[in-house]
């Protein structure tokens, strides 16, 4: 049964957390931007859990989900400590299974704590988006905007209301990018991708698979796979990968 809780950060904020005893290593889904630990892949990776008797860990980043915090006080920086406190809990070795942003943030967990880390699984991993993804792409209005009031939105597909992106974020960012140098991280890696995707450009997999050190990473290419890769047959791949590691 899962254990539903919260536990302090280390700041006074609460991070919500639901934890599946079991076997390990543990898996531990370290979600995307502004999502958390409800959507159809975390609940796919908790139920692989489940099925195999493995311990399991989803949690919200702080500002996300039913964490306390402001989202707008989130950076790569802030999320990437969330996940420490997370990782910390767990004494053992842990597999992270990383969605989009939870991808880069789940190599640079991989990268500081190698040695707890015994496998990675990477879902459309969005390693240096704030760089690609919005400090290379801002129109006028936008960087207008960030100057004006520290942020601005862009329209989701995801979602009724827009997205929101700050200056902090994308400043935090560029201090922690990844693609451009070698990732020493040895273990064994999966990562799934689709072609499809109009938010992750899949060869950016291709590249992240070619930098890591391991000589054990395995990229799927899902031809008409789209960002969030949350069919039954998608899903289905995500457990192969699972079940691999």
């Amino acid at each position: 049964m899962q254990r539903p809780g919260t536990f302090d950060r280390g700041d006074g904020v609460a991070l919500a957390v639901s934890a599946r005893p079991g076997s390990g290593p543990a898996l531990i889904f370290v979600p995307g931007y502004a999502s958390d630990m409800t959507g159809a892949k975390a609940d796919a990776v908790d139920g692989w859990a489940a099925a195999h008797g493995r311990a399991c860990t989803r949690f919200d980043y702080s500002g996300c989900g039913a964490s306390g915090g402001a989202f707008t006080d989130g950076t790569i920086g802030r999320w990437l400590a969330d996940s420490e406190a997370v990782l910390a809990q767990h004494p053992g070795p842990v597999v992270l299974v990383g969605s989009s942003m939870g991808g880069w943030i789940a190599l640079l967990l991989a990268l500081a704590h190698a040695e707890r880390i015994a496998g990675l699984v990477l879902i459309a991993p969005a390693p240096d988006f704030t760089q690609w993804g919005l400090a290379d792409t801002l129109t006028s209005d936008e960087r207008a905007s960030l100057l004006r009031s520290g942020r601005f939105e862009r329209p989701s597909p995801y979602a009724p209301q827009p997205t929101v992106y700050t200056r902090a974020l994308i400043e935090d960012g560029a201090a922690r990018l990844l693609l451009g140098r070698p990732l020493p991280y040895a273990g064994p890696v999966r990562i799934l991708h689709g072609q499809a995707d109009p938010d992750v450009p899949w060869r950016l997999s291709l590249d992240l698979a070619e930098r890591l050190a391991s000589s054990d990473v395995r990229l799927t290419l899902v031809k008409d796979g789209d960002h969030r890769l949350s069919r039954p047959s998608d899903l289905a791949l995500l457990a192969d990968a699972l079940a691999s590691l």
